[in-house]
């Protein structure tokens, strides 16, 4: 579906001017990278029959030298998850940093609190298969659902009751973002992460509380590991990408510094609340 263009015109309007070009374009199996005014990355995933893998191209056309502005008009009613995810790529690269972002991973900070409220993930994420397995009161709903999540199309219910809702980037990708959060009217907090999310705090007036993105810290080895098939951020080398989240809640912010001080036990895991983890706290990203 195409991009939502009351949110596209809102980003665009965070842009510095002169508006940034496009001066590099890196395409990967399901990444993104560009330069624009920085090093960005998006993820694009192109559900399909297998069997028109060998039609779709990857050729984007020349857009280096272009105006972010531009290739956003240019493809942002394209229903082609590359083209979508080409203009969320470029944003990143341009869009002004917040001020007050701070390193962390997003999901880490509900891992107390998911035990005792009813708690949704848009999108299949590792940690949430874990806290399922481990029968805390979480919920897994997606378009291609695995075994245990909820279809999509069945979402209502089970949403119209979560407390605590963690919203894959992608959504911005399939037009369903704005759905989620009318689906969602009892959510205490709402989390937009993923490489995917233009890292821009207009989300806040969606009603989001928390957004996560990725940043690239060293572009070599972000492209590199692209090159030999990587798609992971948990599996990527260290110091090439970094987590990175704003919000708007100053309790979420102090839960997260606090996280991010913990010390790491002999095993090699963060210890939280009151002892270590049952299990490593993994990445939560947009996986392929």
């Amino acid at each position: 579906m195409p991009m939502n263009r009351e949110i596209l015109s809102r980003l665009l309007a965070q842009l510095p001017q002169p508006v940034p070009l496009l001066h590099e374009l890196h395409i990967s199996l399901h990444w993104l990278i560009v330069n624009c005014d920085r090093n960005a990355m998006a993820t694009f995933l192109r559900v399909n029959n297998p069997l028109d893998a060998c039609y779709q191209t990857s050729y984007l056309g020349d857009q280096v030298g272009r105006p972010v502005t531009e290739i956003a008009d240019r493809f942002a009613d394209s229903d082609d998850a590359l083209h979508l995810g080409l203009i969320n790529a470029c944003l990143n690269g341009s869009l002004p940093l917040p001020r007050d972002l701070f390193e962390a991973n997003a999901v880490d900070p509900f891992a107390e609190i998911i035990k005792h409220s009813r708690t949704c993930f848009i999108g299949h994420f590792p940690q949430a298969e874990i806290w399922r397995d481990q029968g805390h009161p979480v919920s897994i709903i997606e378009l291609q659902p695995r075994n245990g999540d909820i279809p999509w199309t069945d979402s209502k219910p089970t949403l119209r009751d979560a407390e605590i809702v963690f919203i894959t980037g992608l959504t911005l990708l399939n037009d369903t973002f704005l759905e989620v959060l009318d689906r969602t009217p009892q959510a205490k907090y709402r989390v937009l992460l993923g490489r995917t999310v233009p890292f821009c705090p207009v989300f806040f007036e969606y009603g989001i509380h928390v957004i996560g993105s990725t940043l690239i810290s060293d572009v070599n080895l972000a492209l590199r590991y692209c090159q030999h098939g990587g798609t992971s951020v948990r599996e990527a080398p260290p110091g090439a990408l970094r987590r990175v989240n704003v919000t708007n809640q100053p309790a979420l912010k102090a839960e997260l510094d606090r996280v991010a001080r913990q010390p790491v036990a002999e095993s090699g895991q963060k210890t939280m609340g009151r002892g270590p983890l049952s299990h490593p706290v993994q990445a939560a990203t947009e996986e392929p």
